[in-house]
């Protein structure tokens, strides 16, 4: 017998064997096939059944593991990727009864194999290919529990509201864990999810995740219960406020929950009914004037429109310990974050606002915050110099137990005003603050700016506990934790990515800022690293 691996479960050939062998081999060179590409045999699943069940009928008898039950056959089969569960289909008998029940539908222009074909080919053959491989599953009484249906490219846009809604009430059926449906951009008309589909109680209570994409999302009492459903994205989804209640009203174990460009929202009120909601994000909700939360699990919040919220009010939020908030402005975050978040562990915030964050010592504090990343970054014009990156000192003040600080400072966002050679850096705001039990300290992007070197130094001088510190000057490339003193964004082939000669000539200045002003402040026991450029890849030449 053959050794090769793809043939180690055929029999010797022989005058008996030959035509099955033929058989057997041209629905495995079929389906390593479209193993490779997925087109129409891999999803569609159009090889004959008669041809399977006549190479079944031949093949000897499989591996150890195909006498396991079916059942639990199945389930290893499911845990599969589509390649690899086509792949084993084709040298086993079990799996190739398994894969007639594959479960986990993924349809986009890579699985549908579309890469071979014109645009033109592409409008028929989507919706053909479409309705063979739902209405195939839909036949044979096989439940599918995961359909991603990522219809983004630019040939979706004439697919039919018709047909979108009869791909999804052949497929929402009992049994459906997963739906991800993500509707082309480019489409002419709003396209209305059939929200009709939950409300059959059977599909509605098997449901655990729903990712919807660029859809218009109108719940009505029809809806059913959505018993188990746990994770729920919107990403441009137009919804009303009624809608979105409504929908909220129906998830009762929603742990987490992502909205994205949803712009028809107002108010958002997250009900103390949400006992299970965990993890809540609002990115570019534009609109958004008031946020009202009363989730008693809730442990991480973010959203990039508190800088603009009219109102934001966190009620039983004991469990919130991770914040990332984005345009905001600091000198707000610093007066009104502590009593809003007053339990916070890990808090980012992010601002490319021109505001002056030069602002007083509160007495207000983050009592239970251990780790802290400000990250400034760029506007129509950089921060002036009158803008005191200093004043951020009033943070690392309010964290009695801040153990790690990262302060990426983007490229423009402040005015490179320090001259090497000056002398008079850090002389007249040398302050009594200690920082008992700051470890590690990361700034990005570190530039000559006479503020910011300030800050370094006085952390330097102000924290016994200090452990590491690292200025990253090589603007771009953003290395954290766990790489400190490797090449920076490092290629496959072994090289750095390019830089222009502006980002050279700037980190090169910053190397020799950081050795004039901070080398020599740098306590023997305190582990010190300028992450400049390569010198291999980045000579002085390039």
């Amino acid at each position: 017998m053959s050794n090769s691996p793809s043939r180690r479960h055929l029999p010797p050939a022989g005058p008996s064997w030959s035509a099955s062998t033929a058989t057997r081999e041209d629905d495995c060179t079929t389906l390593s096939a479209t193993a490779n590409s997925l087109p129409e045999t891999l999803l569609a699943e159009t090889h004959s059944a008669s041809r399977q069940q006549q190479g079944a009928r031949n093949m000897r008898p499989g591996p150890v593991f195909e006498q396991l039950p079916e059942e639990i056959l199945h389930y290893i089969h499911s845990l599969l990727t589509v390649q690899d569960a086509a792949r084993a289909a084709c040298v086993s008998r079990g799996l190739l009864h398994a894969w007639r029940c594959y479960s986990h539908l993924k349809l986009n222009e890579h699985t549908l194999g579309l890469a071979d074909k014109t645009v033109e080919e592409q409008k028929t053959y989507i919706i053909k290919k479409v309705d063979q491989i739902l209405e195939n599953h839909h036949n044979n009484r096989v439940k599918v529990e995961t359909l991603k249906l990522r219809l983004v490219h630019g040939s979706y846009g004439h697919i039919k509201a018709s047909s979108l809604n009869r791909w999804l009430q052949i497929t929402v059926k009992s049994g459906i864990k997963k739906l991800d449906l993500s509707i082309p951009l480019q489409i002419k008309k709003e396209y209305n999810f059939p929200c009709a589909v939950l409300s059959d109680e059977a599909a509605a209570s098997s449901i655990k995740s729903l990712h919807l994409h660029g859809c218009a999302f109108t719940p009505t009492s029809s809806l059913g219960i959505l018993r188990r459903l746990t994770c729920l994205h919107l990403f441009s989804v137009r919804v009303t406020e009624e809608g979105l209640r409504f929908l909220l009203s129906k998830s009762p174990v929603l742990e987490k929950l992502d909205m994205y460009f949803c712009r028809g929202i107002v108010c958002l009120r997250i009900a103390f009914t949400l006992q299970q909601l965990k993890y809540l994000s609002l990115i570019h909700c534009t609109g958004l004037q008031s946020v009202q939360i009363d989730a008693p699990k809730l442990c991480s919040f973010r959203s990039d429109e508190i800088g603009i919220l009219k109102e934001i009010c966190l009620r039983n939020s004991s469990q919130l310990k991770n914040v990332d908030l984005s345009s905001i402005f600091f000198s707000d975050a610093r007066a009104r974050l502590p009593s809003i978040i007053p339990n916070v562990e890990s808090l980012i915030l992010q601002s490319r606002q021109i505001v002056n964050i030069s602002f007083p010592m509160q007495p207000s504090k983050f009592p239970y915050l251990k780790n802290l990343e400000i990250e400034l970054h760029p506007a129509t014009m950089p921060f002036p110099p009158s803008h005191d990156i200093f004043s951020l000192v009033s943070f690392l003040d309010a964290s009695p137990v801040l153990d790690s600080f990262i302060l990426p400072v983007e490229q423009d966002a402040t005015t490179p005003d320090l001259i090497s050679g000056e002398d008079d850096v850090y002389t007249k705001r040398k302050l009594e603050y200690r920082h008992d039990h700051l470890r590690k300290v990361l700034i990005t992007w570190f530039c000559p700016s006479r503020s910011l070197v300030e800050l370094t130094i006085h952390i330097l001088e102000s924290t016994a506990s200090l452990e590491r510190l690292t200025l990253d000057l090589t603007y771009g490339y953003d290395r954290r934790w766990g790489t400190v003193g490797r090449c920076p964004a490092s290629t496959k082939n072994g090289l750095c990515l390019s830089m222009s000669k502006k980002d050279l000539a700037g980190a090169r200045r910053g190397v020799e800022i950081a050795g004039q002003y901070i080398v020599g402040r740098v306590p023997t026991n305190v582990q010190f690293e300028v992450l400049g450029p390569c010198t291999q890849c980045h000579s002085v030449e390039r």
